[in-house]
């Protein structure tokens, strides 16, 4: 569906779930997280995104890419919506063996 831009924290959130769903079975989805400052616009006209550091949160999906730009202020809001995405897409992956250890504790405690 070609490039879709940036997006406002719930799009991108609606729309990396939507992206993880397409790649439930097989391919890879990209996700890239970085500092961003934003420059001011030609002409000197101010950066609608102001001159503060934001956090650049992208997703790519092939020739789909989503971004999303976080202030300081609201990291904590955004990243545990974003965790909870992100944990809630991550069931297929096997769980670590922790019964084993466990056990071999109470014996050395013996």
């Amino acid at each position: 569906s070609g490039k879709m831009g940036r997006l406002t924290h719930d799009g991108f959130l609606i729309e990396l779930d939507k992206n993880f769903s397409r790649v439930r079975n097989s391919g890879s989805l990209f996700i890239t997280i970085k500092r961003y400052e934003p420059k001011p616009r030609k002409g000197g006209k101010p950066n609608p995104e102001g001159n503060e550091p934001l956090c650049l949160i992208r997703a790519k999906l092939g020739s789909n890419a989503i971004s999303t730009v976080v202030a300081q202020k609201d990291v904590a809001k955004f990243h545990t919506s974003f965790e909870a995405i992100m944990k809630g897409n991550m069931d297929g992956l096997k769980k670590p063996e922790k019964e084993k250890k466990k056990k071999e504790r109470k014996d050395e405690a013996k």
